[in-house]
C-alpha cells in the first residue's frame, strides 16, 4: 500500500471520528436537557402525590398552608442535586416579616424549582387557572389553598381576588404572586411590566409587599436552545415595602417604585452572578 493511500485512509478516518464525535457532542447536548427535564418532572409528580397525603395531616391540624412549604422545599432539596442546580440565597430573613404579598420575577418553568427553595412558611400561591386541572399537582394545591384566578374573565379575577383577600387576612397568610402575569424568557436581567393587580390586592389587604429577586440564569437554563448545563442561582429578598401611604388612586406609583427597585435589584445579583 503506497503511502498516498494511507494518509487518504488516515485522513478518511479522522474526518468520520471527528463528525461522530461533533453528533455525538450535539445529541449529547439536546439529551442532557431533556433528561433533566423528565427527572424535574419526575420529581414534581412524586412531590404533588406526597403534597395530596400531607394536606389531610395539614388541614386536620388547621395548617392547610403549610402543606405548600413542605413540598416546596422537598421538590427544591430532592430535585435540584439530580438537574445540576444550587441557591445563593440573600435577605431571607425579610421573609419572616410577614403576613404579606410576596413578589418574584417569573424567567422560566424552572422558576417553580427555584421558588420551592425560597417558599415561606404560611403562604399560599395566586396561579393561573389553568394549572387547577393538572393531575396530581392541580389535586395537591387545592388541598393546599391555593388562589386560581382566571385573567381572562375580568368578574371573575376581582371576585376571586376580593375572596383571596379575605382568605389570606382571616388565616394570617402571605400571598405568592408573578406580577409580571407570564414568563419573560429575558437573556439579560430585565422585568417586563408589572401587572396592577397584585397591588391592588396589597392595598386591600392592608399589607406590605416582599419583593424576591431571581438573578438572570439564562446561561444555567434556557429552554429556547435546550441548553441546562447547571450553576448557581443567586436570590435575594428585599425588605418589606410599606403599603401605607398608598391608595387605589396612586397606586400607579406604587407599582412603578417596586418595579424600579426590584429591576436595580436583579441587574445588581445578575451581574455578580456571572463575574462568579
Amino acid at each position: 500500500m503506497s503511502e498516498t493511500t494511507l494518509d487518504i485512509s488516515q485522513f478518511n478516518l479522522y474526518l468520520q471520528l471527528g463528525i461522530a464525535l461533533l453528533i455525538f457532542f450535539i445529541i449529547y447536548r439536546v439529551f442532557n436537557f431533556h433528561v433533566k427535564a423528565v427527572i424535574a418532572i419526575g420529581w414534581m409528580l412524586l412531590l404533588s402525590i406526597y403534597g395530596c397525603i400531607v394536606a389531610v395531616f395539614c388541614a386536620a391540624a388547621g395548617r392547610r398552608a403549610m402543606t405548600n412549604w413542605l413540598v416546596a422545599r422537598g421538590y427544591a432539596y430532592c430535585a435540584s442535586p439530580f438537574v445540576g442546580v444550587t441557591f445563593e440565597i440573600e435577605g431571607d430573613e425579610n421573609l419572616k416579616k410577614g403576613p404579606a404579598i410576596v413578589l418574584c420575577n417569573h424567567q422560566t418553568s424552572l422558576d417553580v424549582l427555584i421558588m420551592g427553595r425560597i417558599f415561606p412558611k404560611d403562604c399560599v400561591v395566586m396561579s393561573k387557572q389553568s394549572l387547577k386541572y393538572v393531575p396530581f399537582l392541580g389535586n395537591f394545591m387545592r388541598l393546599a389553598a391555593a388562589v386560581f384566578i382566571d385573567r381572562k374573565n375580568h368578574e371573575s379575577a376581582l371576585r376571586t381576588t376580593k375572596n383571596a383577600v379575605e382568605f389570606i387576612k382571616e388565616n394570617k397568610l402571605s400571598l405568592w404572586i408573578y406580577p409580571e402575569g407570564t414568563r419573560s424568557h429575558f437573556s439579560k436581567p430585565d422585568l417586563l411590566p408589572f401587572k396592577k393587580g397584585a397591588f391592588h390586592l396589597a392595598l386591600q389587604a392592608d399589607y406590605p409587599i416582599i419583593p424576591i429577586v431571581v438573578a438572570n440564569y439564562n446561561h444555567i437554563y434556557n429552554s429556547r436552545t435546550k441548553q441546562w448545563p447547571g450553576g448557581v442561582v443567586k436570590i435575594k429578598v428585599l425588605p418589606p415595602i410599606s403599603t401605607e401611604k398608598y391608595s387605589p388612586e396612586n397606586v400607579g406609583e406604587l407599582v412603578d417604585y417596586t418595579h424600579g427597585l426590584m429591576l436595580e435589584a436583579l441587574k445588581e445579583i445578575s451581574n455578580d452572578s456571572k463575574t462568579d
